[in-house]
Formats: C-alpha cells, sequence, structure tokens
C-alpha cells in the first residue's frame, strides 16, 4: 500500500470528519475529492454572509430591514455561483430555499438585538500550534461582552441538538477558544453556539483545563491520522451519518471501491470550469 501525505494542519471541522469516519477524512481532506452541494451547508452560507454584512454596519444602523436586505444581496451573490447551480433545484424549490434563507435571518433577530452586540471581528481567520503541527479555521464573530471579556459566537442554521450531545457540540468552539488565545494572549470569557432556526443558545465558559483537553485531543487525533496516512488504514464507520455522505458508493460498507473514487468522483461530481 501506498503511504498518503500527513497534513501540516488540521480544522475544528477536520478532526470531527475523521473522528465520525477516518475513510470520509481521506476522501475529503488528503485527496479532496469533488463532493457537491447540499441545500443545508448552502443555506447556512447564505445566512452567515447576511449577518456578516450586518455586523459591518455600525450599531444603530442594524435594524430588520437592513438585515433583510442584505439577505437579498447574499441571494445576488450566491444565485450565479455553483452552490446554487449545483444544487439543481426546480423554480419552486429555489423559492423555497430563498424564504427560507430569510426566515432563518429573521430567526436570528428573534434571539438578540445586533444593535447591542460589541463586534471586535467577524469570519476571523486563526491559527495556533499544537505540538508538530497547526490548528487553523474561521471564527464566525468574536464579539467583548459587557464587561469588556471576549465571547466567540457561532451560528448555526440547522436542528438544535439535545441536552445530551452540547457538550460534543461545542467540541469544536474550544479549539476556536483555544486558537484565539494562543494569537492574542487572552482567554474568552465565554464560547457560545446560536441554533438560529430554533432560537436556542449553549454557552459554556473555557478553562486553563479545557485548553489542555483541546492539546492532548487534537495531539492524539493528529497521532491516529499520521498512523493512518503511513499505513494507508483508513477504517469505516457506519453510522446514521452514513446517509448524508457524498462518498457512499466508493464505501466497503456500501460495496465500493475506495480506489476508484479518485478517478470516478470528479465525474460523478463535475464541477464548471472556473
Amino acid at each position: 500500500m501506498t503511504a498518503w501525505p500527513i497534513p501540516e494542519a488540521l480544522s475544528p471541522s477536520s478532526t470531527s470528519t475523521f473522528q465520525n469516519c477516518p475513510l470520509q477524512f481521506r476522501f475529503q481532506n488528503i485527496q479532496k475529492l469533488p463532493q457537491p452541494p447540499s441545500v443545508a451547508a448552502v443555506k447556512g452560507n447564505v445566512v452567515h454572509r447576511a449577518l456578516e454584512l450586518l455586523f459591518g454596519l455600525e450599531p444603530a444602523l442594524r435594524t430588520e430591514e437592513a438585515a433583510l436586505a442584505f439577505a437579498q444581496t447574499a441571494r445576488t451573490e450566491f444565485e450565479p455561483t455553483y452552490d446554487i447551480t449545483g444544487l439543481n433545484l426546480n423554480e419552486t424549490q429555489l423559492e423555497a430555499f430563498w424564504k427560507d434563507c430569510d426566515a432563518l435571518v429573521k430567526s436570528y433577530l428573534r434571539m438578540e438585538d445586533p444593535k447591542t452586540v460589541n463586534v471586535v471581528d467577524l469570519e476571523l481567520w486563526v491559527q495556533a500550534p499544537v505540538n508538530n503541527f497547526g490548528l487553523r479555521g474561521f471564527v464566525d464573530r468574536i464579539e467583548r461582552d459587557a464587561e469588556g471579556n471576549l465571547v466567540i459566537s457561532d451560528y448555526k442554521t440547522g436542528k438544535a441538538p439535545r441536552a445530551n450531545d452540547v457538550d460534543n457540540k461545542m467540541t469544536q468552539l474550544h479549539m476556536y477558544a483555544y486558537m484565539l488565545n494562543e494569537m492574542r494572549g487572552e482567554m474568552p470569557a465565554s464560547i457560545q453556539l446560536m441554533y438560529i432556526k430554533d432560537g436556542v443558545r449553549h454557552t459554556r465558559t473555557p478553562t486553563e483545563q479545557t485548553m489542555r483537553f483541546v492539546v492532548t485531543r487534537t495531539n492524539a487525533l493528529y497521532k491516529a491520522i499520521e498512523k493512518a496516512c503511513t499505513t494507508a488504514k483508513f477504517p469505516t464507520n457506519k453510522s446514521s451519518l452514513c446517509f448524508f455522505c457524498n462518498f457512499q458508493r466508493w464505501c466497503p460498507e456500501f460495496g465500493g471501491n475506495p480506489d476508484k473514487a479518485a478517478e470516478e468522483a470528479p465525474i460523478a461530481y463535475p464541477r464548471p470550469a472556473a
């Protein structure tokens, strides 16, 4: 078996992918095979863009009218892209998609008054070393609370998790808190997941202990990834998530051949020329 290149850095989402299924991690993060856009992911990107534009305004100007206008701006930006055309929606489905995006923006406005948010950074690229590799990624929003402490906020447009799944969902935000602390020398006072569709907010407090856990956990994952790349053994992990995986046809769990993915995925999921 031929070894695969070992990544020099990981993102919080890629560590989650490896934990869920090492073979999917290989397809997605090592081979970087094409995937079609998904309605849920693109909808989230559109709403994120609208809120990014909204928070670019001075606080007094962050009105509902402005938010919905920026939802229209995001629509204009996304409409000609493969993110939308690749969804292959008919006219009725596409109009429902945009109405859902507007509804999500309105749901966000019911969660908090954007005029009260003291924004520090939006869509910030953060990175930090962990032993012999790096962590990196984008943070949706960084703000300061009423006491002047840093807060990391992450928007989610999907369904809010069950209570016993919340801490697992917060793991990625603890990683962002670690990177921000390493970059700026300031520990965020809190991290929050905002499930805007359901109007649910989950908050946790990063500590020195949770930062040590980030290092321990990601280092262990990186060693497992190194081993998988060196031995070319990326096991599968069959679960309910398989039915949302774009690589199912090349997965041994479903009778597929992983070695054919590199040749067949670009044919199955062709992307338009840039």
